[in-house]
């Protein structure tokens, strides 16, 4: 009797497991919404794995209404069915993010919550259902944008996440794949309806410009996985070049000897580890420039201001890149905020119900401390200040441009700790009347220059 082979997509994910590490018996948690590359993910890892391996987590992110608590259900139904362990969690973005930087925002959320569920769940995995479609949006996108390398590396099918690992095991796969497999197996998904509207630009790409491309070559999907893993490959060997061209020398400076020889993909690959070096993430193409024009100047002393508060600056024969402590961190979003270590941008450190090491504490040029009700704890964010906002203080109700008037700019532009309910405390002022100055759940604000 002849047996039923595989589907692709199980064939590939076999393959994709493998190269990521994931043995039989490994738990995994998976990142469940309830679409269609979700569902194939959820439904093939339990088939590969057992559906005793793997965890399911659905993230609520309060967006969408009636159909955000439409997808909680279907998630939760969809698991009991199949037999797998769920969780579901609310996070209010609108809350969190003030209107503004929604979708960093609940990225941000959505990793630090897969963290702390799979460290609770003891799953070294957590596996996020990408597949080649989103894999080639994504390389299309960051050509758009004048991405180098590192853009055309597309979404890397493994990466860490603090002590876990982040896997990607449909990145192979392409969208027909998935929708084949979900016929094959009758599995039901749901459609969220903000992925048709095209005037988010990836939307656009997904539902105009792939469809365009796939007519031109159907491999197009597949082909550009590889061509991703090339450029990332060809990233990395850069990257060993330039850690290997910076190591004689002082964290985050090199000297002007040594760079100006240097041109092409190499230079802006030792720029940006230097970026990297001083507290950065990635230095953006321009900036690159400006300091590559510094260097051909050749005068002592001048300063090119970058992102994420940090300067590269000419000094004597070295080029250094330091983060400015002379001027204040700044929070561009809102941040949610957990029990434990939080970093919410360069140059800020918040510990929620932990005492910070005297090594992060003896670095920092300021640190402050509140407590906060236990109830906050499941809303708690930092968020920028806003005008005309205000909280009660000693009893009375008042505004923070009263309160913060005559400090300098740097007391004044520091971010807000708040919760559901409104504002908790501004670090350079006494916590609001509802927080307290002792009791509670401890949060400690630190403010600190990279070394």
């Amino acid at each position: 009797m002849t047996m039923k082979a595989d589907h692709i997509l199980l064939t590939k994910m076999r393959a994709r497991l493998t190269r990521h590490g994931v043995r039989e018996g490994a738990r995994v948690l998976v990142g469940f919404s309830g679409g269609a590359d979700s569902v194939s993910l959820l439904h093939a890892l339990a088939t590969l794995l057992g559906a005793d391996r793997v965890e399911a987590i659905h993230i609520n992110h309060m967006l969408r209404g009636e159909e955000s608590e439409r997808d909680e259900r279907f998630c939760r139904a969809f698991c009991e069915k199949h037999g797998i362990s769920f969780s579901a969690h609310r996070v209010d973005i609108p809350t969190l993010s003030g209107g503004t930087a929604i979708e960093e925002t609940a990225r941000n959320a959505r990793y630090a919550l897969y963290e702390t569920v799979a460290e609770t769940e003891r799953c070294p995995f957590i596996a996020l259902a990408h597949h080649a479609g989103d894999n080639l949006e994504t390389m299309l996108f960051c050509l758009c944008r004048g991405a180098g390398l590192a853009g055309m590396s597309g979404i890397p099918p493994v990466r860490p996440l603090g002590t876990r690992t982040v896997i990607r095991p449909l990145i192979d796969c392409t969208r027909e794949e998935i929708l084949s497999y979900l016929r094959e197996n009758a599995l039901p998904h749901i459609t969220d309806s903000s992925n048709t509207d095209e005037q988010y630009t990836r939307n656009f790409i997904r539902s105009q410009v792939i469809p365009a491309l796939l007519r031109v070559n159907p491999r197009a999907e597949e082909n550009a996985v590889h061509t991703a893993e090339a450029a990332s490959l060809a990233a990395a060997h850069l990257i060993s070049d330039a850690r290997v061209l910076l190591a004689p020398y002082p964290r985050a400076e090199a000297p002007l000897a040594v760079l100006r020889p240097l041109d092409g993909a190499l230079l802006y690959t030792v720029l940006n580890e230097l970026y990297r070096d001083a507290g950065g993430t990635t230095l953006p193409r321009a900036q690159s420039e400006a300091i590559v024009s510094l260097l051909k100047e050749e005068k002592k002393g001048h300063a090119v201001d970058l992102t994420g508060g940090i300067s590269a600056r000419i000094d004597g024969d070295t080029l250094r890149l330091q983060y400015r402590a002379t001027s204040a961190p700044t929070l561009q979003a809102a941040s949610h905020l957990y029990r434990g270590r939080n970093e919410p941008t360069h140059g800020i450190l918040v510990f929620v119900g932990e005492t910070p090491p005297d090594a992060l504490v003896a670095r920092a040029h300021f640190t402050a401390t509140a407590y906060i009700p236990e109830r906050s704890l499941d809303t708690l964010l930092l968020r920028p200040r806003e005008n005309g906002e205000h909280y009660r203080l000693r009893g009375m109700t008042r505004s923070l441009k009263k309160l913060l008037s005559g400090r300098s700019v740097r007391e004044k532009s520091r971010p807000l700790l708040c919760d559901g309910e409104g504002i908790l405390w501004h670090p350079s002022l006494p916590p609001a009347d509802r927080a307290a100055s002792t009791g509670g759940v401890p949060v400690v604000y630190l403010e600190y220059e990279q070394q």
